[in-house]
């Protein structure tokens, strides 16, 4: 295994991700100390003197970080072979991270089961507030080139450019039907509209309570076909109300007992294809410290259900 330690916050709503990515790594040395036999970490720099990009927050820096140092950086990680465990600040940084796992594997089919409260699926032609981490999945499809927000012709050429970052002109395009969305149940029509039109699988929180097995079985018939699947968690998939340490929360989510139950199953379901598994928008800053336990409780199971798949073969699993 390889610990992925990502503190870019630079798509945030909100600060204080960096922070969470720092504890949970911290937490994670004291209960596998094993696990710092393979690390990365990742951090962002803000160093952009000119911003031009209206439509995108922190778009230079943004553009930057993932083409010198996240896409690299990633790249290098999944070309080793070891299996990625990611503590990631924030859900831009997914962009980058399946950027790089599609410049390793160009002509293989990529899956995402995408665990959230939120599509994500904006660009920067239709997002209303700008913050890229609603943006990361926009830019995997790249199929949205007009809307509301008019883009110049140098801010549709930077993002015709970022969308297209770590992966050259054999790289398959990532078909909209291998997304699958977990507990998404706040979007705008634009998202709606994406959803709707490319028929994206979506598993509503009352679906996922009423008969998680039937979803996951569902979900594993809409990715038969993929060759890899990455696993990207954004603790918001869990009610606001029980779970405050996230940056936009949302109510009527996920318990956290539904959620530990749902990532099993999904680890157990793919394990034979499951390339990654990310965790993501863990803030300690905007909630109680009641909820760090909740993260280290999946990250626990998740090891040890990694472990016995084999997908982490190293003395961690002794500690597990």
């Amino acid at each position: 295994m390889i610990l992925v330690s990502l503190a870019a916050e630079l798509g945030a709503s909100k600060h204080g991700s960096n922070q969470g990515v720092q504890d949970l790594r911290q937490a994670l040395i004291e209960r596998y100390p094993e696990i710092t036999e393979h690390m990365v970490l990742i951090r962002q720099k803000q160093c952009v003197l000119e911003t031009f990009f209206r439509y995108a927050k922190n778009f230079e820096d943004y553009y930057i970080f993932c083409k010198d140092n996240l896409i690299p950086k990633m790249h290098a990680v999944f070309k080793s072979g070891n299996f990625p465990l990611i503590l990631s600040s924030e859900h831009s940084n997914v962009f980058g991270i399946l950027q790089a796992l599609r410049g390793v594997y160009p002509r293989k089919k990529i899956g995402v089961l995408y665990l959230d409260a939120h599509a994500d699926i904006h660009t920067a032609y239709d997002s209303e507030t700008g913050h890229l981490h609603g943006m990361p999945l926009g830019m995997l499809l790249n199929r949205v080139h007009s809307g509301p927000n008019p883009l110049n012709a140098q801010e549709e050429r930077y993002w015709e450019q970022l969308c297209t970052l770590g992966i050259d002109k054999e790289t398959l395009a990532f078909d909209p039907q291998h997304l699958v969305y977990f507990g998404v149940r706040s979007t705008e029509k634009s998202e709606d509209d994406m959803i709707a039109s490319y028929n994206i699988p979506l598993f509503k929180i009352e679906d996922i309570q009423t008969d998680m097995e039937a979803c996951v079985n569902q979900a594993q018939s809409a990715l038969d076909g993929v060759d890899l699947v990455y696993l990207s968690l954004d603790v918001d998939i869990m009610d606001g109300k029980l779970f405050k340490s996230t940056g936009v929360r949302e109510n009527n989510g996920l318990h956290p007992e539904e959620l530990k139950a749902l990532l099993e199953l999904l680890l157990k379901r793919f394990a034979s294809k499951l390339v990654a598994l990310e965790v993501t928008e863990y803030n300690p800053e905007v909630g109680t410290q009641a909820d760090e336990p909740v993260v280290l409780e999946l990250l626990d199971s998740a090891i040890e259900h990694l472990c016995k798949s084999a997908k982490v073969r190293s003395k961690v699993c002794h500690y597990s």
